[in-house]
């Protein structure tokens, strides 16, 4: 992700990204195409300039929607029918500015040129702000320690090399981790081995025994129950919890009311991440463990988790590619490298700097075995 927003931003040609990550946006765009209510608007400048601009023009429909409502409380107030005052509205509205045009195209509307109702005067719709929230309750502290790992060799088989060899460390509630390194190179890892999902071979993993622990991974999400549906299955695993409140909480984690009752198989992957967050939000953990958490979800609902991350009072270890929510939760960098997980003393920025060097040396490298191959090519030649 590092090299390719480097590499993008250098990049000279046209460039067409569908993408949720607002760090890679804003470092490679410079306008955004916004797709809303079955139209595309456009935006010049980055995610940042965006969100800026969508937010004063949503307060705009607000006020225009909310003097249209005034009015037609008005009409109704002098004795119009609800029928009557919106037409009467729409007559209104047909002699603002601009109107006239408006009338030319209904006119040619009319007379074949253009579909039928397509730029018919209408009332205003409410505007409609989409919003996200997720939220993770406040859980009683833990004294720490409340796990440790000791001594830790791991392999995933006796004839396969050591993953990792010599690992200590150790969690409390404070605890805001981020584990970073190239793929492969263990990090789910070693979530699996903390949770226990995995055992190691050699050395050990300390747990509080009054400690929660919540997982999110995309093997989680596969695990749902296909056959029952998300208020049915949160409902059987608390069923302290009332038919509504369950449904209340599916909606403000962004899942649409008609999906509540509908199979999880025919949910999507980003329908089925928010059931998991639900699940993690009644189980209240005092440790959370995610694994690539913003894979499936859209840039709204990665804003949510990051606020409702920011303000939880348990701990957050992570996997994750994303810069924002990295920073926003203000995680520690543990490198996975050498067979060992290590913090990282500088912080996002000082780890991308070094990632960058290290990426420029090898392609140093590379284009020097390059020349060295094209001259021995030509001594072949000649």
């Amino acid at each position: 992700m590092i090299w390719l927003d480097d590499y993008l931003q250098k990049w000279k040609k046209t460039l067409l990204v569908v993408s949720h990550d607002q760090d890679f946006l804003n470092s490679v765009c410079q306008e955004i195409i916004h797709l809303d209510d079955k139209k595309l608007v456009v935006y010049k400048g980055n995610y940042d300039t965006f969100k800026e601009q969508e937010a004063v023009k949503l307060k705009q429909q607000i006020k225009a929607w909310e003097k249209q409502e005034k009015r037609l409380k008005e009409l109704k107030a002098k004795g119009l029918t609800k029928e009557n005052a919106e037409k009467a509205q729409l007559k209104s509205k047909a002699r603002e500015p601009g109107a006239r045009a408006k009338k030319a195209e209904a006119a040619a509307a009319a007379s074949g040129g253009l579909e039928s109702g397509e730029s018919q005067v209408e009332l205003m719709k409410r505007p409609r702000d989409y919003t996200v929230t997720f939220s993770f309750p406040e859980v009683t502290i833990i004294s720490p320690p409340i796990m440790e790992v000791r001594d830790v060799n791991f392999r995933y088989g006796p004839d396969l090399p050591w993953l990792f060899r010599g690992v200590n460390f150790g969690l409390d509630m404070a605890s805001r981790v981020c584990i970073v390194g190239p793929n492969g190179s263990g990090k789910s890892t070693i979530i699996k081995i903390i949770t226990g999902e995995v055992n190691p071979p050699e050395g050990e993993v300390r747990r509080n025994p009054r400690l929660r622990v919540g997982i999110y991974n995309q093997h989680f999400v596969d695990r749902l129950p296909m056959d029952e549906d998300p208020v049915s299955y949160l409902r059987r695993l608390f069923n302290e919890e009332s038919y509504q409140s369950v449904r209340n909480k599916l909606g403000k984690y962004g899942l649409e009311g008609h999906a509540h009752t509908i199979p999880i198989r025919d949910l999507s992957g980003g329908q089925k991440a928010r059931v998991v967050f639900v699940e993690l939000s009644f189980l209240a953990p005092h440790l959370l463990f995610l694994d690539e958490p913003t894979n499936n979800l859209d840039i709204e609902s990665i804003d949510a988790l990051c606020d409702a991350l920011k303000h939880f009072n348990g701990g957050v270890v992570m996997v994750s590619h994303d810069a924002r929510l990295i920073e926003t939760v203000n995680c520690q960098l543990w490198v996975v490298e050498d067979q060992n997980v290590e913090p990282w003393p500088s912080g996002f920025k000082g780890y991308r700097e070094h990632l960058l060097r290290k990426l420029e040396a090898q392609m140093d490298i590379i284009i020097a075995g390059g020349g060295e191959r094209q001259e021995r090519q030509e001594k072949k030649t000649k």
